[in-house]
Formats: structure tokens, sequence, C-alpha cells
């Protein structure tokens, strides 16, 4: 299965972001947003593309947090995978995402938080977190925005992979 993964949209996608959506999205199973949304219909917009499940982040509106759970686990055969967006200093969000999945162990994490591209097995646990779609630089990074980054995560039976940081071309 192939996931098309992002964070960070804040807002509804212009007509030139779907466009390059579509064309990084091509052939995704479904596409997981790891917050924030920003708007419900973005989820709309992207529910064209392919299915789509989303949580809410950490600037959301009242609208958006009472539509969206904050977290999501679920099985992908034989793989467990959670999503949330996660919270936090950098330092320490590892572990203060597993602590989120401690009742529902998973083996996958996507994330949104931090907006640090991130394709990662640690211990038992794949960390995936595509970068920050509103070309939010991560934390401690300082300057312009950057590009709009967005990630491929697959999974086929027990083997997990992913390509986090993809930049969106028009």
């Amino acid at each position: 299965m192939i996931f098309g993964v992002l964070a960070d949209t804040g807002g509804l996608l212009t007509a030139a972001q779907l466009t390059a959506l579509k064309k990084a999205f091509k052939g995704v199973d479904v596409i997981l947003h790891a917050g924030p949304v920003g708007d419900l219909r973005v989820l709309e917009q992207l529910s064209k593309i392919a299915s789509t499940k989303a949580v809410c982040g950490n600037a959301e509106s009242f609208i958006v947090r009472s539509e969206l759970y904050v977290r999501q686990a679920w099985r992908v055969g034989p793989v467990a995978l959670g999503l949330v967006h996660g919270y936090g200093k950098p330092h320490g969000l590892k572990h203060w995402l597993l602590k989120q999945f401690e009742e529902d162990p998973v083996q996958v994490i996507v994330y949104g938080r931090n907006f640090e591209p991130t394709a990662r097995q640690i211990g038992p646990t794949y960390f995936f977190s595509p970068g920050s779609f509103s070309g939010n630089l991560p934390e401690g990074q300082h300057g312009k925005k950057g590009p709009s980054r967005v990630g491929l995560l697959f999974v086929h039976g027990k083997k997990v992979d992913g390509q986090p940081g993809l930049t969106l071309s028009p």
C-alpha cells in the first residue's frame, strides 16, 4: 500500500497546489494528513485525489478540533500504523509520540510536528514525517520559508519504507 503524506496545510489549497499534489500523489492508495489541516474543506479537496485520513494539529479552530481526532491507529495487513500531529519541542518528541500509542502499540508513527522530513527506524518503530506543506522550516531553523514538502510511505507486508521531504513541483 502506498500512502501520500502531508502536514501543515493551514487552509484551502490553491488550484496550482492541487495540481502539484495530484502529480506527487499519483498512484497512492490513501492520503494521510498529519495536521494542522486549517480548514475541513482541505479534506474534501484531498479526497478527490485519494481516500484521506487526517488528525487535527496544534493550531486548529474549534470547528476542526470538533471533527477530527487527535490521533488514529489502524492496521494495514500485519503492520499497525499511528497518525498524530505531535506537540512540544523536538527534543523528546519521539518519546512523546511513542507514549501516545502505549495502549494501542503501532510499528509506524506518521506525524507532522517540527516539520523536519523524517523516515527513520528506531528500535521497533518507524517514524515518518513528510516535512511542511506550507514551507515552514523545522524548529530551530530561521529564515525564509522553504518549498512545499510532502512524503510517500510504502507498506508492503511487514516491510515499511518512506520518502519524506519531496518538494512539490508545479
